[in-house]
């Protein structure tokens, strides 16, 4: 027979697993997306509409910065 300290660690470890799982199916879905060239997610996605905006917004096309700020 097991104790209870004992059942609540095998639902523990059990709960890790699936976690995990999870999380390595998450990544294989983000890494064959990024090979068959698809973007990375929603961010990626949202940067590209603010880029498109903000080229029909500027009358001349100039020099896009990383958005560090270098100080010298």
């Amino acid at each position: 027979m097991i104790t209870e300290h004992q059942e609540v660690a095998r639902h523990r470890v059990a709960e890790q697993i699936r976690t995990a799982e999870l999380r390595a199916l998450r990544n294989e879905q983000r890494d064959a997306l990024r090979a068959e060239g698809e973007p990375a997610g929603p961010r990626h996605e949202l940067a590209g509409v603010l880029r498109r905006l903000a080229d029909r917004l500027e009358p001349q096309p100039r020099h896009r910065r990383t958005g560090l700020s270098v100080v010298r």
